[in-house]
């Protein structure tokens, strides 16, 4: 049975998805409409930001609550940083997708797809199962091959910082799921007698 505190920290982890979701419909209202969206200080850091940026702050509070048991043990960082990057990149699918939608290639589908199986895969990590940490590198790395494949072909220009912060999250998340796959291996080698 899960403690409060655990689930206090998946509820405001929900939030965090919920306010994300609310960022999508921000971003398409102004992407698709006659409005152009209100900015702040510079152009980039608009409302859909600011809400991401609000999603994300959510996210990284409601994990730190509902990993709190496992943060004091060893792995336990890696698997904060392992959820929350998942969390940040699923955003970060949401907030691009709005640039995809003029585009013929239909890209759009899978993106909101991977970022709604990210979304709800990422309480999995928290059950320390070397069968999920196997998917969800998996899954990554293709992730992270499908986000490469745009400006390997020169569809998408690597330089744009949506798509490099993309595939940097995705590389990093690869890798801390890697280590956390590696450290649940070697805590089942049998102990010599």
């Amino acid at each position: 049975m899960a403690r409060p505190r655990e689930v206090r920290g998946w509820l405001v982890y929900g939030a965090g998805v919920a306010v994300a979701f609310l960022m999508l419909a921000f971003r398409l209202y102004y992407a698709t409409g006659s409005v152009a969206s209100p900015f702040f200080v510079v152009l980039w850091v608009d409302i859909p930001f600011v809400i991401a940026i609000l999603a994300g702050a959510l996210a990284a509070v409601g994990l730190q609550q509902a990993l709190w048991y496992s943060l004091v043990r060893p792995g336990g960082w890696p698997l904060y940083l392992a959820s929350l990057l998942m969390f940040v990149v699923a955003t970060l699918f949401l907030y691009s997708l709005p640039n995809h939608l003029a585009s013929a290639t239909g890209f759009y589908l899978p993106m909101f797809t991977a970022a709604v199986v990210l979304f709800v895969y990422t309480p999995t990590l928290s059950y320390g199962s070397r069968f999920f940490y196997g998917v969800a590198a998996a899954g990554v790395g293709i992730l992270l091959v499908a986000s490469l494949y745009g400006p390997a072909t020169g569809a998408a220009p690597i330089t744009n910082p949506l798509i490099a912060s993309t595939i940097a999250a995705e590389g990093l998340l690869l890798l801390l799921v890697l280590r956390l796959l590696q450290v649940s291996l070697q805590g089942s080698r049998p102990v010599p007698a």
